[in-house]
């Protein structure tokens, strides 16, 4: 072992190739700090949209509640559009902390004002039925994107698409994503 020790002090003491050495840390000390900057963002960015999924799901559920009563009496699922649009927006300003025009209020998760880009009420005559809807993000601006959304729906649901934007650390710029969510109308 000491020999082996020996020879380690030895090389670390010549100053042969110090400046490579050097140079070599300092990359990787680089490379860690952009990986680290990296995960950051991916880890931010998954946890915000893990809440905000949880937030659309219930303000769909709120939404699907909304049936026409008269229709349900005669045994037909119709959805109350006002009164299921009032609830899911209700619902989604309530858990996000937004303002009547969607804005963040002071404890809000979210940075920037989230668009609803899709509430609609879903009925097939087979299921289940595979929902595609087209959504256009950052309208106007050079960040302009189509996407596609997808959803499966097993009977008369509602279907929601959220637009949150989250900011990307070290970037200056945020990151749009898109949350969908399905809620069944049923009888109850």
């Amino acid at each position: 072992m000491s020999k082996k020790g020996g020879r380690l002090r030895r090389t670390l003491k010549r100053e042969e190739g110090g400046v490579h050495i050097l140079l070599l840390g300092f990359f990787g000390i680089a490379f860690a700090v952009l990986l680290w900057v990296t995960v950051f963002n991916w880890l931010m960015q998954t946890g915000s949209l893990g809440k905000a999924k949880s937030v659309l799901n219930h303000a769909a559920h709120a939404a699907s509640l909304s049936i026409d009563e008269a229709e349900a009496a005669h045994g037909r699922l119709v959805w109350d559009e006002a009164a299921g649009t009032e609830s899911f927006y209700r619902s989604l300003r309530l858990n996000l902390k937004l303002d009547e025009e969607l804005r963040p209020e002071a404890g809000s998760m979210l940075q920037e004002a989230p668009a609803v880009q899709l509430l609609e009420f879903v009925t097939n005559p087979t299921y289940p039925y595979v929902v595609r809807r087209s959504v256009t993000i950052q309208e106007g601006g050079a960040g302009r994107t189509t996407r596609n959304v997808e959803v499966t729906v097993y009977g008369p649901s509602v279907v929601a698409v959220l637009e949150i934007h989250r900011p990307l650390l070290g970037k200056g710029r945020s990151e749009p994503s898109l949350i969908s969510s399905v809620a069944s109308v049923r009888m109850r």
